[in-house]
């Protein structure tokens, strides 16, 4: 509701309100005279103060608004990157796949389609290890991957390397990746860049 009206609406309209809920209070509550007495009272004091206090809504609206459209041109301009590097990685030649620390797939790109037929909307989610690593490095995979959340330790990070994958329809063939560890909002996130030998 804040978004779709403004801060800046919201701000005039609390230092034009201000004006009779102040008088309504002196009227009403105080007992202290009339209410069109109390909305336009003689004392200048009084007429200082409410002007001040409604200059003061009406300043922190503004504010309060610039603040918010700052916020919302950064995540807009964060979105385009994002969408940007999202669009490089795609239409990268090299397979790219991202996994998290319990080795799902959260990264896949078109060039990872073709290399090793899961289509993107099944790849999301599932284990690296039933989709693309072949049965005989199951078990040295993720004694990898443990050792290196035990220990930040990882010799096959960094460099090339040359190991086997598996197509979907089940035939293996030789590949060279790169994998790179990264944190991301306090979570492990490793990504790698394969192509075919």
């Amino acid at each position: 509701m804040i978004e779709r009206v403004g801060l800046k609406r919201i701000g005039i309209f609390f230092a034009v309100m201000y004006w009779p809920l102040e008088a309504g209070m002196h009227a009403f509550v105080f007992s202290k005279g009339a209410f069109l007495e109390n909305l336009l009272p003689a004392e200048a004091n009084e007429l200082w103060m409410r002007g001040l206090i409604s200059l003061a809504f009406i300043l922190f609206g503004i504010y309060g608004q610039r603040h918010v459209d700052e916020q919302k041109a950064l995540h807009e301009r964060i979105e385009i990157n994002r969408n940007r590097l999202q669009q490089v990685i795609d239409s990268a030649y090299d397979a790219y796949v991202a996994i998290n620390e319990h080795g799902e797939v959260i990264g896949w790109n078109r060039s990872a389609e073709r290399m090793f037929g899961w289509p993107v909307g099944k790849a999301l989610g599932k284990s690296l290890t039933a989709l693309i690593i072949p049965e005989k490095y199951h078990v040295p995979h993720q004694k990898g991957m443990k050792r290196y959340l035990e220990s930040s330790v990882g010799p096959w990070l960094y460099k090339p390397v040359v190991t086997e994958a598996c197509h979907r329809d089940g035939r293996e063939f030789t590949i060279e990746m790169v994998v790179s560890p990264l944190v991301h909002n306090g979570d492990q996130e490793f990504f790698a860049f394969i192509r075919k030998q």
